[in-house]
């Protein structure tokens, strides 16, 4: 993206337009780290591993040779549960990453922080 000289001799104006060019590229890059966020989950012995995207989405799965000796409905149970703790563990990096942006509990939720 080309820079621009956004000065207007407006004084006001131009700090305001200032603040919302930092306050947008800030923002960009806070949406760029919670794309990189990655919840992850394993079975006890290790022999299952699940990956998320910080959407939940299902990124990586290892199934450990051994653990094809369970039933098929255990497997598929345990795959289902350690998803679910992947989300979840997805879902606290979310919240650690967009905590400083947040607003306080009294206050509307919108990004914003404060130097």
């Amino acid at each position: 993206m080309v820079e621009r000289d956004l000065r207007t001799g407006d004084l006001e104006l131009d700090r305001l337009m200032t603040e919302f060019q930092a306050s947008s590229q800030e923002f960009s890059d806070v949406i760029g780290m919670v794309g990189d966020v990655v919840g992850q989950a394993a079975s006890p012995d290790d022999k299952i591993r699940v990956r998320v995207s910080s959407s939940g989405q299902l990124v990586g799965l290892h199934i450990d040779p051994r653990a094809m000796r369970l039933g098929s409905h255990e497997l598929a149970e345990t795959i289902m549960n350690l998803s679910r703790l992947a989300t979840e563990d997805a879902a606290r990096h979310v919240l650690e990453v967009t905590r400083p942006y947040l607003g306080e509990d009294d206050q509307p939720s919108e990004l914003r922080r404060r130097r």
